[in-house]
Order: structure tokens, then sequence, then C-alpha cells
């Protein structure tokens, strides 16, 4: 990789400019013999604005929110997440027949599939490498927290494309591609020495950069807290290609004297408070462009569920019902017939947050653990315990009655039903139910626990896609249409990553070529990533 075009600005400038203008404007806030067009290094280092600003923009690109400094707008996110995992997955359909196009796996020269990898290197690395610059102190609370970040926001680029260039980014300009399992590893280093690090700040109760930090208001302990989930979450990703490593990095996790994020306020998510409270949540903005409803995959578990956290979720359409579209639909199909009032469309309003991750997946990846490595007993119990937390979450009753229900009962998953072209119906793709099966197998309990994930998980469709492809589970509805090139995704198999964006292929061939070779030669949608095995 070729570092240098991802420097042509100083981006934390940018940001700067931007943060002034949202904080407010002071008129003697500048001497008059400065530049009026750039910030200053004294001026940037005034209550931590530097290094504030960076960890801002790390913040606002784990999930991408629009961002016009960087000229980053709403539909980067619809690019990086809901055209990606979240459409996937099944946790969105698409009425527009141009964001289908990634449902139906054809690219057409679009550039959209790149956005993950560009955007983050952009602004996240760029930030990172600004801020350890800025602070030279690895051991600086600061710095902690912009490794924790960095892990959040670039295990998502290396689960969506394989091979990257990370290892020896901010060492030298030309940074070759590392394998995917050498970043692993790194990623388990930086959030071990991360937590550490915060350990000897979390006593004293001291706040770390909270003027800047719009996910824990500076609050340490919940940093490590997020810190140990996420290394959970990395770890189980690890459990069928590297098992050993995966059960000693999840010990670690769970054992840590702060625990996991356990409660409904441990809540990893972008807030509307200053200096960003403004930002518009990108699903509200997707929704008002008729771009966006109820997956179909979702619309069976739920409906055939009759899983009340439907209202939570979505606005139901015509009939109050809740229904969903599938991914791949036809480029002929209309999108007037598909946003006439008949599909569910996501509960959201311009100042919902972004979430990232929730207690609820805590106690499901402590499920999967009991269940490799613990006992039955306790896998029940965490996976029980992960739907109880996730109908807290969203303020939902009846939980207890939930649990209850039964295969015998009829609570399984129902059939789609497309009211528009029933061509597009099909049967469930499976006949998993809630109430733990007692005489259930391995797979079966794997089954419930990941099905229950995905629900909960609602909506990080990246990560749902993720446990997708590492467990096949839960079984997502196929493409209504497969266009790939060459046929290289199977339809039954689906889609496992994206491919690498066009820009590498016209800047950075050489580097980009070693990648490709790490990933086994071949850069399409259908090869799997190193974690990804089959038959499992």
């Amino acid at each position: 990789m070729n570092i240098r075009k991802f420097f042509k600005v100083r981006n934390w400038y940018l940001l700067f400019g931007v943060m002034m203008i949202n904080i407010g404007c002071t008129k003697n806030f500048l001497e008059y013999n400065t530049n009026s067009n750039e910030a200053t290094d004294e001026m940037t280092d005034w209550d931590n604005v530097r290094t504030g600003s960076l960890l801002l923009q790390m913040e606002q690109n784990v999930l991408v929110v629009a961002q016009p400094g960087l000229k980053i707008g709403s539909d980067r996110y619809q690019t990086v997440e809901v055209m990606g995992g979240d459409g996937f997955v099944g946790y969105f359909g698409f009425p527009a027949p141009g964001v289908n196009s990634a449902g139906r796996y054809n690219w057409n020269k679009r550039s959209w599939y790149g956005d993950m990898f560009t955007t983050n290197y952009l602004t996240t690395m760029n930030a990172w490498r600004e801020i350890r610059k800025a602070i030279n102190n690895d051991e600086d609370p600061r710095f902690s927290m912009a490794q924790i970040l960095k892990v959040a926001a670039m295990h998502r680029v290396v689960d969506t494309y394989g091979p990257i260039p990370y290892l020896n980014f901010g060492v030298s300009k030309e940074v070759p591609y590392d394998s995917e399992k050498d970043i692993y590893y790194r990623f388990f280093e930086e959030l071990d020495e991360a937590i550490t690090n915060l350990d000897n700040y979390a006593a004293s109760d001291v706040k770390v950069l909270s003027a800047w930090d719009c996910v824990f208001n500076g609050d340490v302990t919940a940093w490590i807290k997020f810190a140990n989930s996420l290394r959970l979450r990395l770890a189980l990703h690890l459990a069928y290609v590297d098992e050993e490593k995966a059960k000693a990095e999840a010990q670690l996790a769970i054992g840590n004297s702060h625990g996991l994020m356990n409660v409904k306020s441990d809540l990893a998510e972008l807030q509307h408070i200053t200096p960003i409270a403004n930002y518009e949540s990108p699903l509200y903005i997707i929704k008002g462009w008729d771009d966006i409803c109820m997956g179909a995959t979702l619309d069976s578990y739920m409906n055939g569920y009759e899983d009340p956290r439907r209202s939570a979720y979505f606005e139901p359409g015509v009939g109050g019902k809740y229904c969903g579209i599938r991914a791949g639909m036809p480029n002929e199909t209309s999108k007037d017939n598909y946003t006439k009032g008949d599909f569910a469309t996501p509960k959201v309003t311009a100042t919902s947050n972004v979430v990232w991750m929730r207690s609820s997946e805590s106690y499901f990846l402590l499920a999967e653990y009991a269940l490799r490595w613990g006992s039955i007993a306790d896998a029940k119990k965490y996976y029980e315990d992960g739907i109880r937390m996730s109908f807290d979450e969203h303020g939902v009753a009846g939980v207890d009655e939930y649990l209850a229900r039964t295969k015998e009962e009829g609570y399984i998953p129902a059939k789609y039903e497309d009211p528009v072209t029933p061509s597009y119906s099909k049967d469930a793709m499976g006949t998993i139910s809630i109430a733990w099966d007692e005489t259930g197998d391995f797979d079966t309990h794997l089954e419930q626990i990941i099905t229950q994930k995905y629900i909960a998980l609602y909506p990080v469709g990246q990560e749902a896609w993720t446990e997708y492809r590492r467990t096949g589970y839960p079984k997502v509805f196929p493409v209504v249409k497969n266009e790939s090139s060459g046929g290289s995704v199977n339809t039954d198999i689906q889609i496992r990553r994206l491919p690498y964006p066009e820009s590498e292929y016209n800047t950075n061939r050489t580097e980009l070529d070693k990648g490709i070779t790490l990933l086994g030669g071949v850069d399409t949608p259908g090869v799997r990533l190193w974690w990804d095995l089959p038959n499992k």
C-alpha cells in the first residue's frame, strides 16, 4: 500500500475547523497574525484539541457517519454498511434496483465495494498515525483509546476484504499487505496493551478526553469493558481456524477484573452530544431516500417467532405487517412497487445513535464460549441472558413468554411471502426454535445461539455477516438473481468477501498482488477468508 495518497491534506486540520464551527466562535479566539486558513500546532494543543479531534474522527468512522469537513456523506454509510453486511445477511432489502445491484453481486464498474477500505485508511488509520505522532507515548491513555478504536474499525476491514496493509502502517511509506492471521494476532496484542495501560487510570476515576469522546465520555472503565468485549468477539472469530488462540484470548477477556459489557448502560454507540450533537442518523437519511426496507431473512425469523422486538426495530407496513424484501431482485424490478407501503421500514429518528456493540452480544459470546469449552448448563444460561438483555436494551416486554416458545407450538422461522412478486416468495430456510433444546447436539445449540445473536445484533450487519460466514448461521435466504462475474459467487454458499478497491489496482498493484497471493491468488467475492472454513 502506498500511504502517500492518503496524506495529501492533514485531515485533522479539516476536522478541527469543523469542530470549531460546531462548538461556536469567540471573537478573539485567534491572534490576528496567524494564518486564518490553518490551525497552528500551539492552537491544536489547547484543551487536547489536536488529539481530541483526531480521536473523534476515529469514532465517527468505526461505523461511518457524514463528515462534511472530509467530504463524507451519509451515502458512505449506505455503501459501507447497508449495501454490505446489512444486505448480505438480510437485515435490510432494497427497493431501488441500483442499490440492489450489491445483492445481485453485480459490480458493473461501481466503486461502492471499495468504500470501507478507502474510508478507513483516509480517516481511521490517518488519524491514528497523527495521534501516535502527537503523543509519542504508547502508555498514554489517549493512545490506548486510539488503539482500541483502531482495532474496532480495522477488524471490520479485514473481515470484509482479507489481507490488508496493517502491521507497518505509519512506519514506512510503502506498506505491504499482511496475512489475516498476523493482523488478528496484532489486534490481540494492541488490545492487551491498551487494557493494561488503561487499568492504571481506572482506579482513580479520571476522565480522559471527555470533551471529545462521544462514545464513553472519557470513562476509562467503560473503555476497558468495551475492549474486553471486543477481544472476546475477535477470539470467537477464530474458533474454527485457530482454536487454541481463540480459547486463550477469550479467557483473557472473560477473566479481566473489569469484566465485559454486561448491563444495559454498557453501550458502545456514537452519541449525539457536543461537539457532534447535530449529526443525523445515516439510517434516518437513507430511509428518507426510500432506499431501504426490512430484509426477508429477518422477516422470516421475527415473524415466525412473533418476536416483540419487531415494533422496536421497524415501522410496520400496510395492515400492521412486518414484511421484508429479498436481496438480489432483478434490475427491472420497479422501485415504485416496493415503496408503496407494503414493506416495513427502519424505526429510526434523526437523533438515533449509531450503535457499535451492546451487552447482549457479550452474553451470546459467553454462551458460545461455554458451549465449546465450558458446560451446557452455562451455555443455556448465557443464551437466555443474552435474549433477556436484548429485550431490556430495546425496552420490550414479554421475554419470559418468548423464552418458552417451542417448535412444537409452531414457533419456527416463517415462510417469506412477497406481496408484490409472489414468485420471490420462499419457504423458510430452517426450523430452529427459541426455547433451549435440552436434547439438542452441538450444532443445534450453536444455531440457536447464533440465530438469537443475529436478531439481537440488529442493525450491526457487518458483524452478523461475519458470524454467518464463520458458523453458517443463521440460515440466510439466497439472492433472487446472481449476476456475479463468471459465477464467482455460488448462489447457495453466498458472498464471502468484497473485492479490493479499484484504486489499489491503479496505484498499488505490486503490493496488492502480494496481498492477493496471501488471500489464495484470486480476488473475487466468492473466496473464503482465513477464519471462514468450509464444512463447519
